[in-house]
């Protein structure tokens, strides 16, 4: 949507490039009646536009459009044959919206995860330590 691109250019010009490819580089919009849907790639960064950057996006939108119009944050919907292959899906937008979520709960669970095997082998390595130590304790008595 060409709109959203002009909001873009402004917006980018008032951020560093990190901030601005974090935030909204993958971000899309579909506008309906007087509301303006806001998609992104997940829960996270959609919470963070919506927090930090709801007045700078409708302010901006002002600008570009001369209109007021509603904003609205969604996870976009994600391509369900990414996960798997070779299967063909009849799906109603309900089915997509609760398989997208159980997605992301996936891959929340599977990064929670490596963080416990992370800390596990940390601890692993200060047990060790604790060992070398204690026998160069002993040798220096």
């Amino acid at each position: 949507m060409e709109m959203w691109q002009n909001v873009l250019e402004k917006i980018s010009a008032q951020l560093s490039k990190p901030s601005f490819d974090t935030w909204f580089k993958k971000t899309s919009v579909e506008l309906e009646a007087n509301t303006l849907t806001i998609y992104a790639p997940n829960e996270f960064t959609i919470n963070w536009l919506e927090e930090q950057y709801s007045e700078l996006i409708a302010n901006t939108v002002k600008e570009v459009t001369g209109e007021d119009y509603s904003l609205r944050f969604q996870v976009a919907e994600e391509n369900l044959t990414s996960i798997f292959p070779n299967a063909y899906f009849e799906s109603s937008p309900n089915d997509t919206d609760k398989i997208s979520r159980l997605e992301r709960k996936i891959d929340l669970l599977e990064h929670k995860i490596q963080q416990l095997i992370d800390v596990k082998r940390l601890d692993e390595k200060a047990e060790q330590l604790e060992e070398r130590i204690s026998k160069l304790e002993e040798q220096v008595k």
